[in-house]
């Protein structure tokens, strides 16, 4: 007989195969969620057989006899490799994440509560709703074909679901049409910055700060301040603000603020081929999985080739057999804070200029896990109460609300059925008047043609208001800031074959027809842009697409020389060690190139965040963290006209501009010895300038964070046509600068050849990590390697063909 120990012994060795064999069986059947990628499979609801070839990159190349079948296929193959990021998109749309979260724990389903009541407290749902009740005909067509493609596929598919639904103990409802439309609402969400930007100056005035500090911290590059209107301090309880703020930097990434892109084109007599060249990449937040898919469309009537959106029956980026587009992000002023004052006598009451209205009410209930909870929202006559969404204005007596206006939640919005347009557009003048009718996100878009045209143009409804420009929280109860309609379309920027046989947009001013119109005042400064037209010129008339393609990857930070300089003119050499002193001889020969494989783009950033820090940390405090943008123009403002700006007011003596320059220079290589080492050749931008795609799900969870989201070193910068913008981190022990912000897809479109094509997408067509798919095209992506999706590229072995039951 076995004695206790040698028993006890072997019963932990069986736990411990059964456990590994209870792993593997999961993990065998966990990797039956991977889609069928061959062969036939019976459906409802084609009129016809649709085949599906897929390249070795796993993109779909739909060949379907209309365009019915067309939508029924690609929402088919969305929902086989994306479903989650379905699933996920449409609930927080809807406001509905909570439901599914809380199914783990009620704090879980807590935590997403209040994302919950932002979407659902802006009504987003409520729009896309109601866009899709009053859609044309054939919009209604694209919308209902998709949603029976994507269930369809819920209905044949067989084996597990993607792992989130099986963590989750969830089962997707069928797809609505109501549910793709809910995207766009999304996009106008997060490429709308100028809410969150307000509410970060309406806390400077509140922490005390004068109207002429903040013109300064807010001046352009071209050292235009804004004009500030007369704000009065203490009008929001302070405790509304910080909740506000809170919210606004913890979004999730699929709706937080921010958006950029560069986009240019060429007309024939720039290019080799005699054809234009149009090329494109927008930035976004970089997620896992990536927002964009691509996929080829080919039905009798036209082929469609480029960037859909997983969960929309578009083709959003890409060209078809007679043009080609792209989208950048103008940066307009389309959000508007307003102030708006309860009536004392009645707080369901609040004060207009013709005396005071109602608050319209509306209810909502929402669920978390098992339990449901009951929530009011107040809207008035600029939009939704904003206070109601973050906390109950109402139960704290609250004298004053915030209202958001937002040209996304006002009605009349067509922006979808303009996509649809665009689509089918045969030429640039065809695709001008598409988008007439775009309303929102505000686009530049860029435009090429088979016969030789190009444009660039501004579409969207920016608003006109009565007086300012949306640079501060509007007083609700006066009107000053009020919306009094749209700007005529006729006054919006517009470029067509221009002399120069090039347009090009990288989140700058664009040239306006009206020199007196206004649109913004957070345009980004314009060192993309003159990279761009400066490698353009060098081109001659010999572009080509490849050349194209070299620009995109391009790493040289223009705003590097005139900044160094500038700073290192504030530098005595004798006041520092040797190894102080030989960084600065090699930032002096650097040429400017954020690689990943340089120590300078390492040194140089942390120098000057940290500097950022010294000059406007003193003045700003704790809001230094919402003022956190290092950008190179306020250098030269401060260190050439506003040194006052370099004293520290926290001392009893004036500090020059000369000490902050040293100081954070030294406190930079003091950071690095101690985090990569004491030898420099050890310090390199990309171990601190990781791309990181985070997925919604496995990065909250320890050990499935590192397995399952994706981290890559990658070149480029804030201000690098390759664009890698750097979330500055910086904690009194740590730094990091992981590259959240970037090109999740570049593309160059051939009009010569449009199958010549070419397409660089982050991570991978799937969603789910059991896929082939996953993430293969990361490291091909970081290093700038492209393809193109052409049939003539798919393999028959990897082909299903979808027939009607």
């Amino acid at each position: 007989m076995l004695g206790w120990g040698k028993r006890l012994g072997l019963g932990l060795l069986f736990v411990f195969l059964g456990l590994n064999f209870g792993l593997a069986g999961l993990l065998v059947w966990l990797s039956g969620s991977t889609p069928k990628i061959e062969g036939d499979v019976l459906v409802d609801g084609l009129t016809a057989p649709v085949t599906v070839a897929r390249n070795d990159a796993g993109v779909p190349m739909i060949q379907a006899g209309s365009d019915g079948d067309a939508y029924f296929a690609l929402g088919y193959v969305h929902a086989q490799d994306r479903l989650w990021q379905m699933e996920s998109m449409r609930r927080i749309g809807a406001g509905r994440m909570a439901e599914i979260v809380g199914t783990l724990s009620a704090s879980a389903g807590d935590s997403v509560l209040p994302f919950d009541r932002l979407t659902r407290g802006l009504g987003l749902y409520r729009r896309a709703e109601e866009i899709y009740q009053r859609a044309s005909p054939d919009l209604k067509l694209a919308l209902e074909r998709y949603a029976d493609g994507v269930n369809a596929y819920l209905n044949t598919r067989d084996g597990a679901l993607p792992p989130e639904f099986v963590v989750l103990f969830h089962e997707p409802e069928p797809w609505k049409p109501a549910d793709s439309l809910v995207w766009q609402q999304l996009m106008a969400v997060q490429l709308g910055s100028n809410w969150p930007a307000e509410l970060n100056r309406l806390r400077m005035i509140e922490a005390g700060l004068g109207p002429d500090q903040i013109a300064f911290l807010f001046q352009a590059p071209d050292s235009r301040k804004p004009d500030m209107p007369p704000l009065l301090q203490g009008l929001l309880f302070p405790g509304e603000i910080d909740a506000a703020t809170r919210l606004a930097a913890a979004l999730p990434a699929r709706i937080a603020a921010g958006g950029a892109s560069n986009a240019w084109a060429l007309s024939g007599s720039k290019t080799e081929s005699g054809k234009p060249l149009l090329a494109n990449d927008p930035h976004l937040r970089l997620t896992n999985p990536n927002l964009w898919y691509l996929a080829r469309i080919e039905t009798p009537d036209d082929t469609l080739a480029g960037v859909t959106v997983p969960g929309v029956p578009f083709l959003i980026l890409g060209h078809n057999n007679h043009i080609a587009w792209g989208f950048t992000t103008p940066l307009a002023d389309t959000q508007d804070l307003f102030i708006e004052h309860v009536d004392p006598n009645d707080p369901a009451r609040y004060l207009t200029p013709d005396g005071n209205q109602t608050f319209e009410i509306r209810e909502e209930r929402f669920r978390i896990g098992d339990r449901e909870v009951s929530e009011t929202f107040r809207t008035t006559r600029n939009g939704p109460v904003l206070s109601d969404i973050w906390s109950d204005a109402r139960q704290r007596g609250q004298k004053t609300v915030l209202a958001l206006s937002a040209t996304s939640l006002k009605p009349g919005d067509n922006s979808v059925e303009s996509v649809l347009l665009l689509n089918r557009a045969r030429s640039v003048d065809e695709a001008i008047e598409a988008l007439s009718d775009f309303s929102s996100p505000p686009q530049n878009v860029t435009l090429a043609d088979k016969d030789g045209a190009i444009a660039l143009l501004l579409a969207g409804r920016m608003p006109e208001r009565k007086t300012g420009e949306g640079f501060m929280p509007a007083d609700g109860a006066t009107g000053s800031g009020d919306w009094i309609g749209w700007i005529d379309s006729d006054r919006l920027p517009l470029i067509r074959n221009p002399d120069s046989h090039m347009v090009v947009q990288a989140n700058d001013h664009v040239a306006r027809r009206d020199p007196a119109l206004s649109l913004s005042r957070e345009f980004v400064a314009p060192f993309r842009t003159e990279r761009i037209h400066e490698r353009l010129q060098e081109f001659g008339s010999g572009a080509t697409a490849q050349a194209q393609t070299d620009l995109q990857m391009d790493n040289f930070s223009s705003d590097v020389q005139h900044t160094r300089e500038l700073l290192l003119r504030h530098l005595d050499p004798e006041a520092l060690s040797d190894l102080e002193r030989d960084m600065v001889e090699k930032l002096r020969q650097w040429n400017g190139e954020m690689r990943r494989d340089r120590l300078e783009p390492l040194v140089y950033t942390l120098w000057t965040a940290l500097l950022h820090r010294k000059i406007f940390g003193d003045e700003l405090g704790y809001l230094i963290s919402d003022y956190k943008r290092v950008y190179p123009h306020m250098f030269d403002a401060v260190l050439t006209d506003a040194q006052e700006w370099c004293d520290d007011i926290r001392s009893t003596i004036v500090e020059p501009c000369t000490v902050p320059v040293r100081d954070s220079l030294q406190e930079a290589i003091a950071r690095l010895s101690a985090k990569f080492g004491q030898n420099p050749e050890d310090w390199r931008w990309g171990k601190a300038h990781e791309s990181r795609f985070r997925h919604l799900l496995w990065s909250r969870v320890p050990f499935l964070d590192k397995l399952l989201d994706t981290q890559i070193a990658t070149d480029g910068g804030d201000f690098t046509v390759n664009r890698g913008s750097p979330a500055v981190q910086i904690s009194e022990t740590d730094f990091s600068f992981y590259n959240v912000h970037g090109a999740g897809i570049r593309a160059v479109y051939d009009l010569s050849d449009l199958d010549a094509s070419l397409f660089s997408l982050s991570l991978g067509q799937s969603g789910n990590p059991f896929s082939e798919f996953y993430h293969d095209q990361a490291e091909a992506w970081a290093n700038g390697r492209y393809r193109r999706i052409s049939t003539s590229e798919v393999s028959s072995e990897r082909t299903l063909t979808l027939r009607p039951n």
